[in-house]
């Protein structure tokens, strides 16, 4: 990023009062090259910074701009033109931007925190484009895990350091590197018996801060429903791989009627049948649970916002761009996973797809 220093020089001396010219003899230079340093043609020579900030008032840091860290505002505001450059260049852009904005705060653990998880919700980006999407995203799980090592080393949140640690074990175990995430998982704070959040619950109930009560309880609810969720798709893949067919069944049953109760994206549940279908051998019905997916896919938003169990809880949305790109992630896998060679000769199957691939916008 740019240094701001032109247009520091140029405030401090109007506040102060002082032309140019004034300030240029006051260290020995033209008024031109005054004149550079505010329109950013030119920077002053390092020599230069301890007078010109004793001239304007201001110190060195002052002068510079400097921060070890971005203020949790800035990071913000970081954070958002980096999506912008990843939805409107495309990966490769979003990615130098992204670590030339690490160069800049090379300590900050919070910004690493917020790049990997930028990596990540980028990913479909670079897989649909990739060559080789295995070896790919292989390498961008590698740069995750070294910044969230990196994040949570400079932490000084607890909370920040305990999401980079569960980030660490996720990133782990996507990499293969069990023992190492079971390690990771040993270390942990234990569970604490009571939750604050039910805590502040109570009090804000209490005061009368009904807003703020409603607020933690949306977030609360979304946070379990979550824990559910990903608890009956484990238990069902569980059951479905030790050929539990029937209790797999049951269990993905109860996933989508979570969904359908919250309002929740089908599309998962979907998939979830269409393994189950494939395990079992019975083509008929995972060729149904297929129309179901591609239906559930080409309505998928991942937008709550107007959902009345999870309004004002969700900060942001995936673009058109980015719900294109994971589209188009899904078309691959269809096209490519061996899971799916059982069904690859069915008309339907191809209709399927077809359906997916005329969703997609050009380019993508």
């Amino acid at each position: 990023m740019s240094l701001q220093i032109g247009t520091t020089i140029a405030q401090a001396r109007r506040a102060k009062n002082l032309t140019q010219e004034t300030l240029a003899d006051m260290l020995g230079v033209s008024a031109a090259a005054v004149s550079k340093w505010e329109t950013s043609a030119s920077y002053p020579d390092i020599t230069l910074l301890s007078p010109l900030a004793r001239a304007l008032g201001l110190t060195i840091d002052m002068l510079l701009d400097f921060r070890a860290a971005p203020t949790d505002e800035e990071l913000t505001k970081i954070t958002a033109q980096l999506r912008e450059i990843f939805d409107g260049q495309g990966f490769a852009a979003g990615r130098d931007a992204l670590e030339e904005v690490l160069r800049e705060y090379p300590t900050s653990g919070a910004l690493k925190l917020v790049a990997g998880g930028l990596y990540y919700y980028y990913l479909t980006f670079a897989l649909t484009q990739a060559d080789d999407a295995e070896q790919t995203a292989e390498e961008i799980s590698e740069r995750c895990l070294q910044l969230f090592e990196q994040g949570e080393r400079e932490c000084t949140d607890v909370r920040e350091k305990l999401s980079a640690q569960m980030l660490r074990i996720n990133t782990l175990t996507i990499l293969g590197r069990y023992a190492e995430a079971e390690q990771l998982i040993e270390a942990l704070p234990a569970k604490q018996v009571v939750d604050p959040d039910v805590l502040r619950l109570n009090l804000f109930l209490a005061q009368g801060e009904l807003e703020q009560a409603e607020r933690l309880s949306r977030r609360k609810l979304l946070s379990s429903v979550s824990d559910v969720s990903s608890a009956l798709m484990s238990l069902s893949t569980a059951a479905r791989r030790q050929q539990r067919f029937g209790e797999a069944a049951a269990l993905i049953d109860a996933y989508g009627s979570v969904d359908a109760l919250f309002g929740l994206d089908r599309s998962n549940g979907e998939m979830l049948r269409l393994m189950l279908a494939l395990d079992q051998g019975d083509s008929a019905a995972a060729l149904d649970a297929l129309d179901r997916f591609i239906d559930a896919r080409l309505a998928y938003t991942l937008d709550y916002r107007d959902n009345p169990f999870f309004a004002g809880v969700q900060v942001s949305v995936p673009s058109p761009q980015q719900i294109a790109e994971t589209q188009r992630l899904t078309l691959r896998s269809l096209e490519e996973d061996e899971s799916y060679a059982a069904l690859r000769s069915e008309p339907r199957f191809q209709a399927a797809l077809d359906r997916l691939r005329a969703a997609l916008p050009p380019g993508t």
